[in-house]
This record gives C-alpha cells, sequence and structure tokens, in this order.
C-alpha cells in the first residue's frame, strides 16, 4: 500500500520571492485602483479565495464574485510576468527535489496547496518542478484549507488511488489543521515563516528543519 503523499508549495518546496504576493498587489491595483491591500494580509497557510475575500475587506469594498474572477485571472497573468522577473529569487528549499523524486517509486505524490490550480503550476514551472506533479487539491476546490484532504481523497479514488494512508507535508499550524481535519498525518518543516516554537505548539506527527538535513528521519517516518 503506497502513502498519499500530500505536498504544499509555499514554503514547504519552494519560496518564490515574494511573487504571488505582488502579483496580487498588483492586480488589485490594475483592478480597483487601491495599493498594497495584500500587504495587510498573512498569506501563512491560507487558501487565495480567503485571500481575496480578506482584501475586499481591507480596502472597504463588498464583495463580488465577478469582481472576484476578474481579480483572479488578472492576478495568474501577473502572477507569471512576476515570476519571470524574479527567476534569480525563486528559491527550491533544502532537499525537497530530492525528497519528491525519492518518494515517487513509492509513493503517489500529489499536491495540497492554498494556490488556485492555475497559480500552483505556475510557481512549480518557474522552479523546475511542475514534472513531479499533475493532481492534487488546490485553493479553489475548497471555502477553506481544512476542506482539501477530501478532496484529495475523492480525487485519488477516483484515479484508483488508494487514499487510506494520507500524509499532508507542509510548513504552518494551518497545514497540521488541515490534515487533522481530513483525518491525515503531518510532517512539517520550517522552511516556511513560522518558528519552530509556533510549528511545535501544533503539535504535528513529523517536525523538520528541512528535508535534505533530516531526510533519513522524513523517509523512516514514511516507511519507505
Amino acid at each position: 500500500m503506497k502513502p498519499l503523499l500530500a505536498w504544499d508549495i509555499d514554503g514547504t518546496l519552494l519560496t518564490s520571492g515574494g511573487a504571488g504576493r505582488n502579483a496580487l498587489n498588483g492586480a488589485f491595483f490594475e483592478c480597483f485602483g487601491v495599493e498594497d491591500v495584500f500587504l495587510r494580509v498573512d498569506f501563512r497557510g491560507r487558501i487565495d479565495p480567503s485571500l481575496v475575500q480578506e482584501a475586499f475587506a481591507v480596502a472597504n469594498r463588498p464583495f463580488d464574485s465577478a469582481e472576484a474572477e476578474f481579480l483572479k485571472q488578472t492576478y495568474l497573468r501577473r502572477l507569471r510576468e512576476e515570476l519571470e522577473a524574479r527567476a534569480a529569487n525563486m528559491t527550491v528549499h533544502p532537499g525537497a527535489e530530492k525528497a519528491v523524486l525519492r518518494c515517487a517509486p513509492s509513493a503517489n505524490n500529489a499536491l495540497l496547496t492554498g494556490n488556485w490550480r492555475e497559480g500552483a503550476f505556475a510557481k512549480l514551472q518557474a522552479a523546475g518542478l511542475d514534472g513531479h506533479f499533475s493532481w492534487g487539491a488546490f485553493g479553489g476546490d475548497g471555502e477553506v484549507r481544512n476542506d482539501l484532504v477530501p478532496v484529495l481523497r475523492k480525487r485519488a479514488l477516483e484515479k484508483g488511488i488508494d487514499a487510506e494512508r494520507v500524509v499532508v507535508i507542509g510548513d504552518t499550524p494551518a497545514d497540521v489543521a488541515c490534515a487533522r481535519a481530513g483525518n491525515a498525518e503531518v510532517v512539517v518543516v520550517t522552511t516556511g515563516g513560522c518558528s519552530r516554537e509556533q510549528l511545535e505548539a501544533a503539535k504535528p506527527d513529523l517536525l523538520l528543519t528541512n528535508l535534505e538535513a533530516d531526510a533519513e528521519a522524513f523517509f523512516e517516518f514514511l516507511g519507505l
């Protein structure tokens, strides 16, 4: 029985050098003429639709689904531009790609991310990681992040993939909460913006400095 590994992107696999936040800020200004709205929004462990809803509130603008969709499409265009402009600032976290590759023969690798699907693959492509993933659960698939493990399980079963053991791999307390809500195990790394103390307090099943320094502990936990 292969475990189903649910990989977060931002802070876990890679850091995009602020491309996402800059693209959202630029898109909001382009669409609505309000500057730097997303500087007042905490991104850690969030999903893109909830970030947008909060941005509307921060800007004192009534939320409108048609306007939100317009913002999304503008953001996705600007994200690709930002990723290209910030290619030198793109960082793949230590050991992340090697871990994904080592897991591939003995586990099912999927994504579990707060990014919209198009944004997720734009970031992975910019980092050279897009060839390792083809499916997952994304920010547009639920109202909150805690909805995403059930979505992933359903998609796995549709693909004929066993989803009895799901392991979420993330970098925030929100990843731990998401895993617990979906009856999944969870591994967190300190490569995101959260302190070790914050991550310890969330009580993950395994806490790692990164996927290079603690690679063997990670693979031992997975049984690979």
